[in-house]
């Protein structure tokens, strides 16, 4: 008997079998947006694995790029971009790199992140660090401990960094500003507090 993947949730599992190619639910044309904006033939996809496990996330986590990949191909675009596990891919391209069909599934879960992000989907974190790119050039600022540890290393206390050269963050911001990043960051999470 050949066994069955399960993914914990009868519904989804119903909706990614290969009975139907799309259903009542699913938008044909979010295969088309997410093939625009990550710039691979998603749906030559063929769900061998090899993404999932070359995943550095996948093994501590619930995350499976293979699961996004086939949400694409399906067009069930609301439980791609409400999926939580959205946000657990590390961008490292590792599935990217050994993709037998030469893909880039990395670039299918940003397109996917976009996509959420138009739409106002996106994880708290993720928006308190646009903020803290906005302000400081980084996701992680430079604090007093790791510049004590920089110096015992010999290193500058800041990196080379905007730490460094603070008169790029306008440029920085100059970029976020174009894409209206920190202004949805601010709104959602004004919005959210609410």
């Amino acid at each position: 008997m050949a066994r069955v993947k399960e993914y914990g949730n009868a519904e989804l599992e119903e909706k990614l079998r290969d009975t139907n190619y799309y259903t009542t639910d699913s938008n044909p044309q979010f295969l088309e947006d997410v093939k625009k904006l990550s710039r691979t033939a998603a749906n030559m996809c063929y769900q061998c694995g090899t993404c999932t496990g070359s995943c550095p996330s996948a093994p501590r986590s619930s995350y499976r790029i293979r699961l996004f990949m086939r949400k694409g191909v399906l067009g069930l675009e609301q439980e791609a971009l409400n999926d939580p596990d959205l946000w657990l891919c590390t961008t490292c391209y590792s599935c990217t790199d050994r993709c037998p069909r030469d893909l880039a599934p990395t670039d299918v879960i940003m397109a996917m992140r976009n996509l959420a992000f138009k739409v106002d989907i996106v994880p708290r974190n993720f928006l308190k660090t646009v903020q803290l790119i906005y302000n400081t050039g980084h996701g992680v600022p430079n604090n007093d401990v790791n510049r004590a540890a920089r110096v015992k290393l010999g290193l500058p206390a800041d990196p080379p960094t905007t730490h460094s050269y603070p008169e790029f963050i306008p440029g920085i911001q100059k970029i976020m500003d174009f894409y209206k990043m920190k202004e949805n960051a601010d709104r959602i999470l004004a919005e959210e507090s609410k």
